[in-house]
């Protein structure tokens, strides 16, 4: 993949440095392709080798600067960001390389020439080596603009893929059989025996489901949105649990409109209750608190099966993998003999994503 990159700036590079020494040398094209324009600036006729040679030795300049700088401006590492010191270096080093390549080989190209001004031929090429360094600088800057706003757009894609895979699998967890038979054996029950609570039951079930169908396309999610999906989940588990499961939540509210990847907390405590016993000799509690730095940590008690439920194993990795796109960073994993705790840092939103999450 490197090596095509490679490959396609040289390609790319080579055109622009052909069609820049063409334009450099366009003048003296014309006058061989009209004789009767008359002579050069240079004051001197040119025949076609002597353009056709001129054209070479300013498209090979062009060609080695923009080389040049891509070992100066590396346009394809997007871990390499165009700060002004980098820019300077390379404007300096283009400036530079043009101005002794130019003077080298077109000194060497009009060696014992005759009719052959010098001085206005350094005054000339001064303002040709300008002009190509400025095309060189501007092309290898546009180039890596692109590179890295490709770059930008193949990362959100691939996030876009790890959120609608995540969220496949937690609807696909919903509406398997086992978990369908267990939300109306639950609803059944409650319908005779408490209607109120079977309503509020509907109610839960539908916002969950519904939650997880829309949000396919968003790349995160409000704080304030994913903990009401998590007490809309929870209600619905402890039907099923009853009092042997317990959410502690304690929110700084400063935090609501943070972000953070859509289900993220879900999927923390769908593996809590997966992956634990829960009952009266071993209840499970699961406490989700925000922090200072800041981050959002989800932690539950330990008691772990003997024969968890079935399951793919790819929940913290996938949650793992978006925050690494997202913003860079990793989440926090600590377990010992009676706590197991995943730190998600939360991510500050924008004026515009802020507003928009209010609304």
């Amino acid at each position: 993949m490197k090596s095509q990159r490679i490959w396609k700036y040289i390609l790319v590079v080579l055109a622009i440095s052909v069609a820049l020494g063409i334009l450099i040398h366009f003048e003296n094209i014309i006058s061989n392709l009209l004789p009767e324009s008359g002579v050069s600036q240079t004051g001197r006729r040119h025949n076609i080798t002597d353009t056709g040679l001129d054209v070479f030795i300013s498209s090979m300049v062009a060609f080695i600067t923009f080389m040049i700088n891509y070992f100066l401006l590396r346009p394809f590492d997007r871990n390499i960001r165009l700060s002004l010191r980098r820019i300077l270096i390379s404007a300096t080093m283009t400036i530079v390389s043009v101005t002794i390549l130019s003077d080298l080989l077109f000194s060497l190209r009009h060696l014992g020439g005759t009719g052959f001004n010098p001085g206005h031929f350094r005054l000339l090429y001064t303002f040709r080596d300008l002009f190509m360094a400025i095309v060189v600088i501007t092309g290898v800057y546009f180039i890596k603009t692109i590179s890295l706003k490709q770059a930008v757009e193949i990362e959100n894609e691939r996030l876009r893929n790890e959120n609608i895979l995540s969220q496949f699998e937690s609807l696909k967890n919903q509406v398997s059989p086992h978990f369908l038979f267990n939300s109306l054996t639950a609803l059944r029950e409650l319908i005779s025996q408490d209607p109120e609570k079977a309503q509020n039951y509907v109610i839960h079930l539908s916002s969950v489901m519904r939650y997880t169908i829309q949000n396919n396309e968003s790349l995160t999610k409000s704080l304030k949105d994913e903990l009401q999906l998590a007490d809309s989940y929870m209600f619905l588990a402890k039907i099923r649990y009853g009092n042997n499961l317990k959410l502690v939540s304690k929110i700084d509210t400063t935090y609501n409109y943070h972000l953070l990847p859509p289900l993220a907390i879900q999927t923390l405590i769908e593996n809590a209750i997966k992956h634990n016993e829960i009952s009266k000799r071993n209840p499970l509690e699961i406490r989700i608190e925000t922090t200072d730095k800041p981050s959002l940590k989800v932690i539950n008690t330990l008691k772990e099966k003997h024969s968890p439920e079935p399951g793919t194993g790819s929940g913290l990795m996938n949650i793992s993998r978006q925050y690494s796109i997202l913003t860079g960073m990793d989440i926090s994993i600590h377990k010992n003999h009676e706590v197991f705790l995943v730190e998600l840092p939360l991510i500050k939103p924008d004026r515009n994503e802020s507003h928009d999450s209010r609304r």
